[in-house]
């Protein structure tokens, strides 16, 4: 291993404890770290995760597409109920991008990112030139893996932190099962754009074998979010 690959992994180990402290420190005893702090470092984790598999330009790609989808989707849910429901954002997420909170969108991009690394170990690696079939799979099954994640946050930032309101409540803790279904179209959606473009990616970084410490790092993000 280079010293450029020991450095990096040793950044992404170092960012995925701070990430497990931070939760834990949160959640179990009320430190009061800002969202926003603790966002940063799993961005940064996926940021630097996905550049080491795709590039620069291939992460970026990635970046952009889900930023774009997921705040289309949803303003849209937001103005209309399509696809997650009616709601609306509180003030408690900081300052918004048309409707919805600027702190969403990273979100979105982190979560959605170690969905996909956990599609790829369970389907099989995506890569330029890969099968159809393939193609869609991943980002499927990576779609699942967002909306179990969504299962335990949703009712706890929605019903209790008030972070926002579904204005006709729900059966699922106070949560609609149409976000789930709202929740796994959009993630499908911008994650099946992300597969083809790599897919049909000229000159793109063809993905080789990697140590199985390039899969545990996301893997704890995921299991410690």
């Amino acid at each position: 291993m280079s010293e450029m690959n020991k450095l990096t992994t040793t950044i992404l180990w170092v960012l995925a404890v701070a990430y497990a402290l931070a939760l834990v420190a949160n959640i179990a005893f009320g430190l009061g770290i800002p969202i926003a702090v603790v966002l940063l470092i799993s961005v940064a984790f996926a940021f630097i995760h996905g550049a080491v598999r795709y590039g620069w330009t291939g992460i970026l790609a990635f970046v952009v597409i889900c930023l774009v989808v997921s705040n289309i989707l949803e303003n849209t849910s937001i103005l209309t109920g399509f696809p997650f429901g009616h709601y609306h954002y509180t003030d408690a997420l900081g300052p918004k991008l048309f409707l919805v909170p600027v702190l969403i969108g990273p979100a979105y991009f982190a979560n959605g990112y170690f969905a996909w690394v956990i599609g790829n170990i369970l389907v099989g690696e995506l890569r330029r030139g890969s099968s159809v079939v393939l193609t869609v799979a991943v980002p499927f099954i990576a779609a699942f893996v967002m909306v179990m994640w969504d299962l335990t946050f949703d009712p706890r930032a929605s019903t209790i932190q008030h972070q926002w309101i579904w204005e006709q409540g729900g059966g699922y803790f106070g949560v609609p099962l149409t976000n789930y279904l709202g929740w796994f179209f959009t993630v499908y959606l911008f994650l099946q754009l992300f597969a083809l473009f790599v897919r049909f990616r000229s000159g793109g970084v063809t993905v080789t074998k990697f140590p199985r410490s390039h899969f545990a790092h996301a893997l704890l993000m995921y299991a410690v979010m």
